[in-house]
């Protein structure tokens, strides 16, 4: 089971309670986000106490003071923070649909042989899913649930309008006669 990160004005209240259920079931992750500037340190602070961490990009739209703005700066941070999970964690998640990411993340995986997975939206990017597979990756399938997983999953297209190409891209791939 996994928490989600909302937007920064829950963060602080979001680590609170995940080191409180931490305490209770282990096997309890995280997600962190890459595009808050305070998110690396998060993560080392995290790594310390033995946590479950996923790292994700983020898509709530921030005050520039607390979040980076631009797509190059949020993917720099994204793979510093995946590099120091590489060195330092035991077990992680990796959550991007971006190529480049997860080329990154299988070149880290061979230099640092960790238990992580590649996390992926069900439905968005499913033809990278197979080869990844293949490569003897674990590959896991997120899908929103709860009373509220048809508004989530609606905002994510929203705030995100590349998953919006990369939904029917994926619905194209698997439809192909």
């Amino acid at each position: 089971v996994w928490i989600d990160m909302e937007s920064s004005e829950h963060t602080d209240d979001t680590i609170e309670l995940y080191y409180d259920l931490f305490s209770r079931y282990e096997r309890l992750g995280i997600a962190i986000q890459a595009n808050l500037k305070r998110s690396h340190e998060d993560i080392k602070d995290l790594v310390r106490q033995g946590a479950k961490i996923r790292i994700i990009k983020g898509a709530y739209r921030e005050n520039a003071k607390i979040a980076f703005k631009t797509r190059k700066e949020v993917d720099e941070n994204f793979l510093n923070m995946m590099k120091s999970l590489f060195k330092d964690a035991n077990e992680f998640g990796i959550a991007t649909h971006d190529s480049k990411l997860i080329s990154h993340a299988v070149a880290l995986s061979k230099k640092y042989p960790k238990k992580f997975e590649f996390q992926l939206l069900k439905g968005i990017r499913d033809e990278l899913k197979p080869d990844l597979v293949k490569q003897e990756f674990i590959v896991s399938d997120y899908i929103p649930y709860g009373t509220n997983w048809l508004p989530y999953s609606i905002r994510r297209l929203r705030e995100r309008k590349r998953n919006i190409l990369l939904l029917g891209s994926s619905f194209i791939q698997s439809h192909k006669v």
